[in-house]
């Protein structure tokens, strides 16, 4: 018998082993590994600006400082914004739930209940859950202001060392152009699916909280934002987002109100993650809805909900990582999308 068919169930092995250790430490030190990687994915995103600034002859330094106070004053200002607003929606609540009540007591009495059945007991159950929801999201975004501010502060250290990072490399890789090489590419290839994907969050949140915001519905800001971070969560994030909106619509408008608030969500989110992102990241960091899901389920597992919203991120950058070696490679080929498996 060939030695390799004794290998093959010892690595499977020894890769299991080693990857239930990793995340039993990950679970362990979570609380500061996801700032870390907030603060990481931060960095990414507004380093190509400190390069290009370092290109425009300011430096390193400086280009740094100047993105790091850009930043600054973009948190603080839509902080003060979402904040307020956040509370004010959290005062409203009781208010919400009267009025949901009522419309659910009106609601029961035209809808017939049936022996073991109840519309009614499935409704305030649904309520009370929603609710919920809405009173947690308020104190999550109340609460975020530390947090926020330490990922700031690692982010703008992280920055500065991303700014000398090619001369770094160059230094310490020298004539190993292979290593360079897949470093390049894999620089090269998260940078771009971490500011696409901001990108699009962007304009999926801001389209939706100005239409919101001609419609009439509250807090329109709010939504926008919670929009935008909450569209990292693959499959349930736009949804638990757009739950607050469409309340308030029902309550406003009634019926058709909600209905108009869920097409135009739906409608925006469709053209911007079917046509606008494939355009723009192209086939190469998609992911399978099977394996993007299984992926949303550990990343929760392991950090809570600070791994819900880094999900897409962590699984992209672990393909990444398989696609930059052979042996991995087929790897990262089964957590593509079908289409990839078949052409390889």
């Amino acid at each position: 018998m060939n030695s390799n068919d004794h290998s093959v169930p010892a690595k499977i092995l020894l890769y299991s082993t080693v990857a239930v250790i990793l995340t039993i430490g990950m679970r362990e030190i979570a609380s500061i590994l996801t700032v870390v990687f907030f603060s990481m994915f931060t960095a990414l995103i507004f380093t190509p600006i400190v390069r290009w600034l370092k290109k425009k002859g300011v430096p390193g330094v400086l280009s740094v400082i100047l993105v790091i106070l850009l930043f600054t004053l973009i948190i603080l200002v839509l902080g003060v914004i979402v904040v307020k607003a956040a509370m004010q929606f959290g005062s409203q609540i009781p208010i919400y739930q009267a009025q949901l009540t009522e419309l659910i007591n009106n609601l029961t009495k035209l809808v017939p209940s049936y022996k073991g059945f109840s519309v009614e007991s499935i409704l305030r159950s649904a309520l009370s859950v929603t609710i919920s929801l809405m009173a947690n999201t308020v104190n999550v975004i109340v609460n975020a202001g530390t947090t926020a501010g330490i990922i700031i502060i690692t982010a703008a250290f992280l920055l500065i060392d991303a700014a000398s990072a090619p001369e770094k490399v160059d230094l310490e890789i020298g004539k190993q152009s292979e290593l360079r090489l897949r470093m390049s590419e894999f620089s090269k290839k998260l940078v771009k699916f971490i500011v696409i994907r901001a990108e699009i969050n962007l304009i999926t949140g801001t389209v939706i909280a100005l239409l919101l915001f001609i419609g009439g519905i509250e807090y329109a800001i709010l939504w926008g934002v919670l929009i935008f971070l909450l569209s990292y969560i693959p499959y349930i994030g736009l949804v638990i987002a757009s739950i607050p909106p469409i309340m308030l619509a029902l309550l406003k408008y009634g019926p058709l109100g909600a209905l108009a608030v869920i097409l135009i969500i739906v409608i925006v989110d469709a053209l911007a993650e079917n046509v606008l992102f494939p355009s723009l990241m192209g086939k190469g960091l998609q992911l399978s809805p099977a394996f993007l899901f299984l992926a949303l389920l550990y990343w929760n597992f392991v950090f809570g909900l600070g791994g819900v919203l880094l999900s897409i991120p962590l699984t992209i950058v672990l393909k990444i990582i398989l696609e930059s070696f052979e042996e991995t490679k087929w790897l990262a080929r089964l957590m593509g999308p079908i289409e990839d498996a078949e052409e390889s």
